[in-house]
């Protein structure tokens, strides 16, 4: 007997609708309890469908932004982007190791004694590691954000600055990709050439390129139990947020973790997403077979439905 529906919906380019189809028939044997409905963008819905839906307790599922109107029943668990400043701010209150990070605005002034010599400045938006730069401290000062060059990735952005996180010689970073508070896929990003970090006492400007995903790199599944069971606290601790692309550092000095962006924007199913798969391809890596990925979120899906469904 049916006493759930999950409806899930489906993007386009962002997920293949076959990881859904599949979930869907993964959860047919394991949840008969709960009555799957997957909708793909643009694709027309019956006009009775919300109202049938309305008869039980449901849960609605979006990795990216959809318009649902407000008198529809159910949980809402979708996306809705916050800027990098806000997601700082969502781990620090949280209690959640985060570089401290601040907006530039045009007062602002960085004490080193608080920041260190070095900071990270980066758009407020934007990924793909676009913008980022290590500068002094004592430099960082608030540019206009239309005197950019129109081609550079801070043109009319705001910027912020975040506290220096030193991760070794070859810059060393770590995504993980989690849905409903369950890892779906770890992986680490290496840079191949090591990053001279300039004398600390030194008085020439820095401009750095501190990523690394701006450089060449290695890429490859990285099961750190540590890195991935801090991604799966964060995640559960908001579980109205669909998924999350976590993107860790590990200190090189003293092997502390921290997170610095969750990606809430949601274009981080790189399962099978054109990007992600073109990602794979290129790295060789395999995103599905790691911790199973489809079971995983089959699983996720059924316990939070039972368990938040409204």
């Amino acid at each position: 007997m049916t006493l759930y529906n999950l409806v899930i919906f489906h993007q386009t380019r962002w997920q293949h609708i076959s990881d859904f189809l599949t979930i869907r028939n993964m959860m047919a044997g394991l949840a008969p309890d709960i009555a799957v409905h997957v909708i793909s963008e643009g694709s027309a819905v019956p006009a009775d469908f919300w109202v049938r839906v309305a008869k039980l307790p449901t849960l609605i599922f979006s990795p990216l932004p959809v318009h649902i109107d407000a008198t529809v029943r159910g949980t809402r668990i979708i996306s809705a982007q916050m800027t990098k400043l806000e997601e700082a701010k969502l781990f620090a209150d949280a209690g959640f190791p985060t570089p401290r990070t601040t907006g530039i605005v045009p007062e602002t002034r960085l004490n080193e004694g608080q920041w260190g010599p070095f900071v990270v400045v980066k758009p407020n938006r934007g990924g793909q590691g676009q913008g980022i730069r290590l500068m002094r401290t004592r430099d960082v000062r608030w540019v206009d954000p239309n005197s950019w060059p129109k081609d550079d990735p801070r043109h009319g952005q705001n910027l912020l600055a975040q506290q220096y996180v030193d991760t070794g010689p070859y810059t060393r970073s770590y995504r993980v990709f989690t849905v409903l508070g369950h890892a779906v896929y770890s992986r680490s990003s290496t840079a191949t050439q090591a990053v001279p970090i300039p004398d600390p006492a030194g008085s020439e400007p820095v401009d750095l390129d501190i990523t690394s995903n701006g450089v060449e790199r290695t890429v490859e599944l990285a099961n750190d139990r540590e890195i991935v069971a801090l991604a799966e606290s964060i995640h559960r601790k908001f579980p109205l947020i669909p998924t999350m692309g976590l993107d860790i550092i590990r200190h090189h000095a003293t092997g502390q973790l921290f997170v610095l962006e969750l990606n809430s924007s949601g274009f981080t199913w790189h399962l099978s997403s054109n990007y992600g798969l073109a990602y794979q391809r290129k790295f060789a890596l395999d995103y599905y077979g790691q911790f199973d990925a489809l079971r995983v979120i089959a699983k996720a899906f059924i316990d939070t439905t039972r368990r938040m469904a409204i």
